[in-house]
């Protein structure tokens, strides 16, 4: 009864609790289930509570941080040793694997496939030696390179593949061991068979190469007579209906070109190889018309018959015929017509021409010319000739006419002078360089220049660097021969070779700036020291020519440079130091002052000595009584008969005089005329202008100004002509408005308030702890470092301890999990090896009861 009453209970309990209750808050979970475990929780003690200091480990929960530490290691270390020693990740282990596609280069690649073929030998060694391939199988896309080269297979239907099966003798020799006792035979048959497999393969590749060969060379052929078969075989085709408008529209459409195609454009090395390449070849040319030869040449050519063999087919008849005139032999045309001359046709066509000619020229007499000089005219078609001015524009091949090229000859410019070579050697030295240009005349020695520098240009060989600045101190030597000695006639025609020669200057100095640049700052340097024995005396014409030249060279507008500044330094001391006393001198001062004008025209910088130098000029224009004195600066004089060097006398009358520049005569003349007091009064007086324009910016422009005032207005004008007159007055209004500004007063430079020091506060730290000993700033951090670094290698220990207890406790899962396995299976081989036996047993119980 007690039994089945705790049944009965139990049921009702049963059934209770699978009874779902009508109240819906029954089955929630509690409130407090959501928070953590109690017994989770940590709480770490202090001995000492110290006020505002904040514990951030008073509380831990030691079983979740090692949930979470386990779960992170199984995600790194458990994936690391899960995968540890598997093959199923692919590893780069070739040769230059580092290498970007830059640096791969072929030595990398040849060492990666001898490495390749080094493992595959020694992977396969063994089943080498059956491998009937000897050489290598190039493969690309999976087929070999010979599959892809052969498109058809040679061999018919009909032909009977027999290599590819084996014959009875190598069947009975070499399987179930063979007709012989010992295995030696065995295997002489298989080598056998390899070698004859080899042999067989490499006929078999020879016919086929020979075969294919023969075929390329057939088509070959075939093509080449295709154009002669199918005209040979032309049949005639019907008449055509004309076309209309619509096609002749649609073909012109077709046809129509759709654009030119521009030249290329040529660097400056080929420019120069082409340029001397086309003088070369006009020098040749010229020199074999002057020689006359190749004519005796082409006349045997013509008179000697060629040698013909008498087994000659004609089969080249169409490029040997075209000399041949008296040829008559026959032959089949392309009509089929017998009895036709090879070159019949030809002469047809010349006679058409003759015909032709005989309509254009007056008389047969002239046609006759014109057919014996065509052949000249193809070898000499004067092509040198027909050059341009500039002889910069390239060279067009003239038609193969005698009376064009006699039209060409006649409307040669006058400038090119064809007696003139067109390739010049460079001169080995300054004598021979002076003897070729004194043959000349002043245009010819700038066209001999010219073709120097085209001949030697530095980008045609290496040698040329050395040329180029061996010809530029030839220039600059023979500019100073030139000028140091001139004549009053010569003069006019030097200063016209040096404008000619600019531009060439200026070619050879871009060549090689730098050593042309100290070239001629060493003749300056040679010039200075010369000027300074005799400071007082004017240097040579020359050395103002190098001033002129350096002023069209090079940059003037830089604060400083290298050739200008020196040139700049060496004219304001001959400007301020060298006597004035004749025509000579007057002029050569007057020549500087425009060449220093010229410096400063863009920079416009102050430079003393020319407004010095030109208050001179007008003091020594005014006349002044021997008692009378004006201020003047050196080397100009205040008194005697120099201080009124260029004054004209009150009787002189030079009002009619014509408006006049400095002559070039002046720069060599040394007796002073009139008209030369005028024309220098007058220059100076547009120099002054200039000059007071280019500092009308400065701030003290007024003082600049005022001495010009007080000597220009001490000028008697009475004797003068009209425009100095004129000259005078631009001068004088532009001297009183910059007298008239007023000077700035001075004020100091702006300067931004400086700011007061900002001072931040020093932080002393204060260490009052009894217990540790005082230190400095430097110790106590340091104390703090160590602390740490003693605390973090703590840390890194523990961490290391425990992934090795988690890797061992991997390690011993794996080896329970190997073990149980083991065991299973040794137990499945247990339970069939009993299985087996049992069978045995039985078979063996059976065979006993047979026997009884």
């Amino acid at each position: 009864m007690v039994a089945k009453g705790k049944k009965a209970s139990a049921d009702a309990v049963y059934a209770k609790k699978t009874t779902k209750s009508a109240n819906p808050f029954d089955n929630s979970t509690a409130q407090s289930s959501k928070r953590g475990n109690p017994f989770d929780v940590h709480v770490n003690k202090e001995k000492f509570k110290i006020l505002g200091r904040i514990c951030k480990h008073d509380r831990g929960m030691p079983g979740v941080s090692r949930a979470k530490a386990l779960q992170k290691r199984a995600q790194t270390l458990g994936q690391q040793f899960a995968v540890k020693h598997k093959t199923n990740r692919f590893r780069d282990n070739r040769i230059g694997k580092h290498l970007s596609g830059d640096q791969l280069t072929e030595s990398v690649m040849n060492a990666r496939y001898l490495a390749e073929k080094m493992s595959q030998v020694r992977s396969n060694q063994k089943a080498e030696k059956f491998n009937l391939n000897d050489d290598e199988l190039l493969t690309h896309r999976g087929q070999t390179l010979e599959e892809i080269e052969q498109y058809r297979d040679e061999r018919s239907d009909d032909e009977e593949l027999d290599d590819e099966a084996l014959d009875a003798d190598f069947t009975a020799a070499a399987h179930f061991g063979g007709e012989g006792d010992s295995a030696q035979d065995r295997q002489a048959a298989i080598d056998e068979m390899i070698v004859e497999q080899k042999r067989r393969k490499n006929e078999i590749a020879k016919e086929k190469d020979e075969v294919f060969d023969l075929t390329e060379k057939l088509d070959a052929n075939y093509k080449l007579l295709l154009p002669l078969v199918a005209k040979a075989t032309k049949d005639v085709q019907d008449a055509k209906p004309p076309p209309d408008a619509y096609d002749k529209l649609l073909k012109e459409m077709i046809f129509e070109p759709r654009g030119s195609v521009a030249d290329k454009l040529i660097n400056p090395d080929e420019l120069a190889k082409q340029e001397a390449a086309r003088l070369e070849k006009l020098e040749n040319e010229r020199l074999r018309r002057m020689r006359a030869d190749g004519e005796e040449e082409e006349e045997t050519s013509i008179a000697k018959p060629k040698h013909r063999s008498a087994d000659d087919l004609d089969d080249g008849y169409f490029l040997a015929g075209e000399g041949d005139e008296g040829d008559d032999t026959l032959a089949y045309d392309l009509d089929g017509n017998l009895g036709t001359h090879l070159n019949g046709k030809k002469e047809a066509e010349a006679k058409g021409n003759e015909n032709e000619d005989d309509d254009d020229e007056e008389g047969e007499e002239e046609e006759e010319e014109d057919s014996d000089e065509e052949s000249d005219s193809e070898v000499d078609n004067l092509s040198d000739l027909k050059e341009s001015e500039s002889e910069s524009e390239p060279e067009e091949a003239p038609k193969a006419s005698k009376k064009k090229a006699k039209k060409s000859a006649d409307t040669i410019p006058a400038s090119l002078d064809t007696s003139i070579p067109f390739t010049i050697k460079m001169p080995k030295t300054y004598e021979n360089f002076t003897e070729l240009l004194s043959k000349h005349a002043t245009a010819q020695k700038v066209t001999i220049i010219e073709r120097i520098i085209k001949c030697n240009h530095p980008k045609l060989e290496g040698v040329n660097r050395e040329n180029v600045v061996k010809l530029y101190s030839f220039l600059l030597q023979y500019l100073k021969d030139l000028f140091e000695d001139a004549s009053e006639q010569d003069i006019r025609e030097h200063f016209q070779l040096l404008s000619k020669l600019m531009p060439h200057l200026y070619e050879l100095t871009q060549l090689n700036p730098e050593r042309m640049s100290n070239t001629l700052l060493e003749v300056i340097k040679e010039k200075y020291g010369e000027f300074r024995k005799n400071h007082k005396m004017y240097p040579s014409l020359d050395t103002l020519v190098y001033f002129k030249l350096v002023a069209n060279l090079y940059s003037t507008s830089d604060f400083r440079h290298p050739v200008v500044t020196p040139c700049f330094i060496f004219m304001q001391h001959v400007l301020s130091r060298s006597r004035v006393r004749t025509r000579q001198e007057i002029s050569m001062g007057l020549f500087l002052v425009t060449v220093v004008l010229e410096f400063v025209s863009q920079s416009k910088r102050l430079v003393p000595a020319i407004f010095n130098f030109l208050q001179g000029i007008v003091h020594m224009s005014i006349p002044k009584r021997d008692v009378e004195q004006l201020e003047i600066t050196p080397p100009f004089e205040r008194d005697g008969p120099l201080s009124k060097l260029l004054a004209l006398p009150a009787n002189m009358e030079s009002t009619k005089l014509e408006p006049q520049r400095m002559q070039p005569s002046d720069l060599v003349t040394q007796t002073i005329t009139p008209d030369f007091k005028v024309r220098a009064l007058d220059t100076s007086l547009l120099l002054i202008k200039e000059a007071l324009q280019l500092v009308e910016e400065h701030d003290g422009a007024c003082y600049l100004a005022q001495p010009f005032l007080r000597l220009l207005s001490r000028l008697p004008l009475d004797s003068y002509p009209e425009h100095v007159h004129q000259h005078h007055k631009e001068a004088t209004e532009l001297a009183e408005k910059l007298a008239a500004q007023k000077m700035k007063p001075l004020a100091p430079a702006e300067k931004k308030p400086k700011a007061l020091r900002l001072l931040e506060p020093r932080f002393e730290a204060v260490y009052d702890d009894k217990r540790r000993p005082k230190m400095s700033k430097a110790k106590e951090e340091r104390a703090k470092l160590l602390h740490k670094i003693k605390r973090e290698k703590k840390g890194a220990i523990r961490e290391i301890r425990r992934d090795t207890a988690f890797v061992q406790t991997l390690r011993l899962k794996q080896t329970l999990q190997s073990d149980k396995e083991r065991h299973e299976k040794v137990k499945r081989i247990y339970q069939e090896a009993s299985v087996q036996q049992g069978e045995l047993n039985e078979l063996a119980r059976a065979k006993k009861k047979k026997k009884f």
